[in-house]
């Protein structure tokens, strides 16, 4: 397993040989944000085994024809989309071809992470030869499952580790864990960096669109139709991995990018005057940092995450969750800004974003797992 390492003149270090456990891979922020810190994490000499449950979800039965016709639909439109995050990766991937992963479908290692409440009741009761166990929180996960097996995992006797100052406090209230440890995510800097530029010629505002309720679709539509009362050319670009729900009345002038590849993400976000982050409740984020990064003032409610590096009235503003005219409001101040002020501020973006980066992050990650 681990090794000691000595690089020059730099204190002797132990080389980790850790396996990262995640659920069935997909186009979310967390299977992202999970690769790319292990990947930081090899980048400082580590050994890291990425063990994922391989293969498509399981087919809804044909009785549940609503179900069943829009998962086929998804399959069908998606077919020549990108599949999941974990296609490539400098970690060893490890597709597992069954679910629940057992410890007999991983090597023997010196720290095992579970990244989501399923995962980690996978790993609760592993043997020591797999290491010390880890459990990276990335939201409050009730709307993933049963609640109270989701709660439980955060009572069991796994390290703790959370991607926000939100989810810290929710261990410490909530949970009476006081020794989580705060891992932020990171940039991609090789594909979210900034270019100065100047605001479009005609109003842009971006969003990302998700199905699920809590990243409030429905309220964003609502405050964008708000913002084309005043400026009714007012543009809007959005991307998401799922189709746009037929309930979901979008607002006029509306360009979907369904599955854009990552190369094509960035040049989305630089067409923006302002990101939009309507969720109720969000783990981070992510969507609203790489927008900062590549210089967009952010729009967002105080959902959790964005808090942590979304400064009001100076990279954007925080307003109220489902507070719609609060919403319009924000976009419209900052769609109408001189053009210097809104340089100002997209500056700022960029600035603010800048503190948050994978490799930082694994250097803390890396300090804490030696600790175990």
């Amino acid at each position: 397993m681990g090794e000691v390492i000595n690089s020059g003149s730099s204190p002797c270090k132990r080389s980790l040989t850790i396996n990262w456990i995640l659920p069935r891979p997909g186009l979310s922020g967390g299977i992202k944000s999970n690769r790319l810190i292990a990947e930081a994490m090899v980048r400082r000499g580590h050994q890291v085994n990425m063990l994922y449950v391989e293969g498509p979800p399981p087919v809804p039965p044909w009785w549940r024809m609503r179900r069943f016709y829009r998962y086929w639909k998804q399959r069908y439109l998606a077919r020549n989309s990108p599949k999941h995050h974990l296609t490539t990766s400098t970690t060893n991937l490890i597709p597992v071809r069954h679910k629940p992963i057992l410890a007999t479908d991983a090597p023997d290692a010196d720290i095992t992470i579970a990244t989501w409440w399923e995962t980690a009741h996978w790993i609760k009761d592993w043997p020591k030869s797999k290491g010390a166990k880890a459990y990276f929180i990335r939201h409050h996960e009730l709307h993933g499952g049963d609640a109270e097996l989701v709660m439980a995992t955060y009572r069991l006797p796994l390290k703790k580790l959370v991607i926000a100052s939100w989810l810290q406090r929710l261990m410490v209230e909530n949970y009476d864990d006081e020794d989580t440890s705060l891992i932020p995510n990171g940039v991609d800097w090789s594909q979210f960096y900034f270019i100065p530029r100047a605001k479009q010629s005609v109003p842009t505002v971006g969003m990302l669109y998700g199905v699920v309720p809590w990243k409030g679709a429905e309220a964003a539509f609502d405050a964008i139709r708000q913002v084309q009362k005043q400026h009714p050319n007012l543009r809007v670009v959005s991307f998401g991995s799922h189709q746009i729900k037929p309930e979901h009345h979008l607002p006029n002038n509306f360009e979907y990018y369904f599955r854009p590849t990552q190369d094509e993400i960035p040049e989305l976000y630089r067409q923006v005057d302002c990101w939009l982050l309507p969720s109720t409740l969000e783990g981070f984020g992510m969507p609203g940092l790489e927008a900062a990064a590549c210089g967009c003032p952010v729009v967002s409610t105080r959902c959790g995450g964005p808090e942590d590096y979304v400064k009001d009235g100076h990279n954007g503003f925080l307003v109220n969750v489902d507070d719609r005219v609060q919403m319009a409001a924000k976009m419209i101040q900052i769609l109408e800004l001189p053009e210097n002020d809104w340089q100002e501020m997209s500056n700022a973006s960029a600035c603010y974003a800048k503190g948050f980066d994978w490799d930082i992050s694994a250097q803390h990650l890396e300090a804490t797992l030696l600790k175990l």
